[in-house]
């Protein structure tokens, strides 16, 4: 059980890394549907494996979208800390053709103090070496992190972040409420966490309590929820 101490330095914000749970995460592959105004646009690719890097767990996850019969196709994947999800490597893969809207790969490691790697686009090869003066976590890297939070029915956290295209910038997330959320194993009671990287512009998430999963999110009209048939 968190304790009043604990809860009140969430409450006024910044989590630690020792105090993330992502331990309590459950390995396995999950399948989303995209949505928009309340129809399918595309699904999401959620495969979270159980390994070890430098003699440590870790976590290996995978995202992969798909939109619009593969018009749109981002495959992002991760090694992170299995228990404070800061993050070891990034790489992220998007569109198939190099004439594709938006094509990229990145690769990204994360060690010493240093965020390096490299930036590839259709305009060319960059290098990536930046300072971090603090631990931060993956910007692109959302739902299975704030599912890791420390979660407490009112509390509210920041987490520093450094993302590719964004730089650093920290997410905000909320604890707004409980609720039991339909899924396709049956009903599943879950957070409700208000979270994004814009204080004004949070989306909704749904997270399964025990074990924690992200469910789903919504932001206005558009969505995720657990279900669907992934390819």
């Amino acid at each position: 059980m968190t304790s009043l101490f604990l809860l009140a330095a969430l409450v006024a914000g910044d989590v630690t890394p020792a105090a993330m749970q992502g331990a309590r995460l459950r390995a396995g592959s999950a399948c989303y549907t995209l949505t928009a105004d309340g129809k399918a646009m595309g699904t999401t690719l959620q495969t979270i494996t159980a390994t070890r890097a430098g003699g440590k767990p870790t976590w290996d996850i995978v995202v992969h979208q798909k939109v619009g019969n593969g018009a749109f196709d981002m495959r992002d994947h991760f090694v992170v800390d299995r228990r404070t999800l800061l993050p070891l490597h990034m790489d992220s893969r998007r569109g198939v053709a190099r004439t594709d809207r938006g094509w990229h790969r990145i690769a990204l490691d994360y060690a010493g103090g240093r965020i390096t790697g490299t930036r590839e686009t259709v305009s060319g090869t960059t290098a990536i070496d930046v300072a971090a003066d603090q631990p931060v976590w993956d910007g692109n890297l959302w739902g299975v992190t704030f599912a890791a939070l420390p979660l407490e029915q009112g509390a509210r956290y920041t987490l520093p972040f450094w993302q590719y295209d964004k730089g650093f910038g920290r997410f905000t997330a909320r604890v707004v409420g409980r609720e039991s959320v339909d899924t396709p194993s049956g009903k599943v009671t879950a957070w409700i966490v208000e979270a994004g990287d814009d204080p004004a512009h949070l989306l909704r998430y749904r997270i399964a309590r025990s074990p924690r999963q992200e469910l789903g999110y919504s932001a206005g009209s558009h969505g995720q929820r657990l279900g669907g048939t992934c390819s």
